[in-house]
């Protein structure tokens, strides 16, 4: 039975969120059965996306390392202002990060741009009669990712300085969520309104 798009875009932003509330022994573990299964399902993808957030991983992993209070290191590590505290909650926040990016990147590799965009299209119904807000977020969504996934080498600085022209339209076949799909949303809603209450 498939799954649609909406769907499987709302599993991952469950998993999203249970990650940011999640103890580094199950980050640990996810993490050992995601980066690889990412690595062999979606490699390109993944290593794309991380290779693009290494000043964002390598800026957070230094901005809590000297940031954060507590035992300082040995040596000149810790005459700089390097905690083990610090180093603890940066690569806990880093790992967060790169999980977020992998599981993206086998999301991705599965859907393609126009499943991802269809079940986006779903999720935003509620905005459906708000001055056709839906249409415009998900046209600017599938226009940016479409260039990207054609001219993965071209340089930001590149982008502004180029005379850009997008297609004369674009084509987006939505389908319809069946019963499975809303068993598996009532499912996920479950488990995050009972995450909810155990963290409070």
């Amino acid at each position: 039975m498939t799954l649609h798009p909406a769907t499987l875009l709302f599993a991952w932003g469950v998993l999203v969120v249970s990650l940011q509330s999640s103890p580094v022994s199950t980050l640990a573990w996810v993490a050992g059965a995601l980066i690889p299964l990412a690595l062999f399902l979606a490699r390109r993808r993944a290593l794309i996306l991380l290779r693009r957030a290494r000043w964002l991983l390598l800026s957070i992993m230094v901005l809590f390392a000297f940031a954060t209070p507590g035992q300082r290191l040995d040596g000149f590590a810790g005459d700089m202002g390097i905690t083990w505290d610090g180093l603890t909650l940066a690569s806990e926040h880093v790992l967060r990060l790169v999980l977020l990016l992998v599981s993206l990147a086998v999301l991705h590799e599965g859907l393609g741009t126009s499943g991802m965009m269809a079940g986006l299209h779903w999720l935003l119904t509620p905005l459906a009669k708000w001055r056709s807000l839906r249409e415009r977020i998900v046209v600017r969504l599938m226009l940016a990712l479409d260039y990207v996934e054609s001219a993965p080498t071209i340089r930001w600085r590149d982008w502004l300085n180029r005379d850009l022209a997008g297609p004369d339209h674009l084509e987006l076949a939505t389908g319809s969520v069946g019963m499975f799909d809303w068993l598996v949303f009532v499912s996920l809603g479950l488990i995050v309104l009972l995450r909810a209450s155990v963290l409070i």
